[in-house]
Formats: structure tokens, sequence, C-alpha cells
């Protein structure tokens, strides 16, 4: 009885006959691609910022980025003399990995708008919770601000309070609020940088065909390994 081809074997067989298709299409939107194609985007933004460039260890970080995409997008079933395939692979993670950190900054942007406000409105609670004559049992306060890590990087952190009797809370209600002014300068300056990012993101979009250009050697490397 003649058994009917399985859904890799028909997938590798279209893409011998056409040329044009690499497995990226049957791929392009699982967790792997999403991760290979942000790390190629990031890498992208740094070659961008470099005058189009990379560092000895960005190449290093590269090529084994590419290793991964060749070996989820089944570069070693497609012929030799089609590079440009592979090639291709790179420009469309990279073009995936663009828009998930797009969306990514969108949603931290999203974040950063409503922050004070959400404090603000925790501030006011915690200072109800103080006019308590008491306690039942410890009630756990959440809250996130803005904060710096080391001496350039700004985060979002969250804090939780568990608070055992009104005062606590009154002393906790102080607190936040004597901070609301410096957390919300933090703030403004990770909204700054956070656009200053979409717009390094809309200049790379821009410059993606490019960057997998750039990159055809360290392609060309891995496809040889392939085969």
């Amino acid at each position: 009885m003649t058994r009917a081809p399985s859904q890799r074997e028909a997938t590798i067989s279209s893409e011998r006959n056409d040329g044009s298709k690499g497995r990226e299409v049957a791929g392009a939107s699982s967790p792997e691609a999403t991760e290979v194609g942000r790390a190629l985007a990031s890498i992208a933004l740094a070659w961008l910022s470099q005058g189009r460039q990379l560092k000895v260890r960005q190449r290093e970080d590269l090529r084994r980025s590419i290793a991964t995409a060749a070996e989820s997008f089944g570069w070693d079933t497609i012929d030799l003399d089609q590079l440009e395939t592979a090639t291709k692979n790179v420009s469309k993670l990279t073009r995936s990995g663009t828009r998930s950190i797009a969306r990514q900054l969108e949603d931290e942007l999203a974040v950063k708008k409503a922050e004070m406000s959400h404090l603000k409105k925790t501030a006011a609670s915690v200072r109800k919770l103080s006019e308590k004559a008491d306690f039942a049992e410890p009630i756990e306060v959440s809250y996130t601000h803005t904060a710096r890590e080391g001496s350039q990087r700004l985060v979002t952190r969250t804090e939780t309070l568990t608070l055992v009797e009104p005062s606590e809370a009154k002393e906790a209600a102080d607190t936040i609020e004597k901070r609301l002014d410096g957390w919300d300068k933090l703030r403004v300056q990770m909204v700054d940088d956070l656009k200053r990012r979409q717009g390094q993101l809309e200049e790379l979009r821009e410059s993606v065909s490019e960057f997998a250009e750039s990159s055809k050697g360290l392609v060309r490397e891995v496809f040889a390994v392939m085969h």
C-alpha cells in the first residue's frame, strides 16, 4: 500500500520544487521563531547604532542566532545554491522580532502612563487602612514604580508590603507619598527612553534587508556547516 507523505515531507518537497519558500513560513509564529527573531532584532539595533558595524562578541551572538534559525527552519533540507532563501529567513525573522519588541515597548509605555495614577490610588487606599482600629489579619498591598537599577538602567519594580497593624499602614502611606515626586521623575526618564527605542525600531524597519545582507557571510558559514 502506498504511504501518503507526511506533513514535514510535503513541506520539504514543496520547498525544493519552487526554490523560493523557506520553512520559516510554517514556523514563523512559533515560540522558537519569536525568540530568535527578538535576538536578531536586538543585534540589528546594536548594528544600526554602531554605524552598521558589530563588535566581536555581537558577531558571535549573531552567529549563534543564525545557527538556531538554521536548525529551526531546516536549512539542511534546501539546496546548496539557495543561499538567498536562508538570507531571507534572517530578514523575515528580524522583522518579526522588530514587531515583537515594538509591541513590548507599547505595553511598557501604557504601564508608565498609568503608573502615577495607580500609585496615588495605592497611597490613598493604604491611608484609609491606617484609620482602622485594628486588622483582623495581615493585609498585603502591592504596587509598581520606576526604579534605577545599577548606574544607568531604568526598570519597573514591584513592591509588596505586608501590613499587620494600622500604624504600619500609616508609615507605608507616608513613604509612598514622599517618594511620588522622585518616582515620577524616573518615570518620565523611562518614558523618554522607551520613545527613543521606538524611534530606533522605526529606523531599523527601513534597514532590515541591509542588515540581513551584511549577515550573509555568517549565513554562508552556517549554511555550509549544515551541508
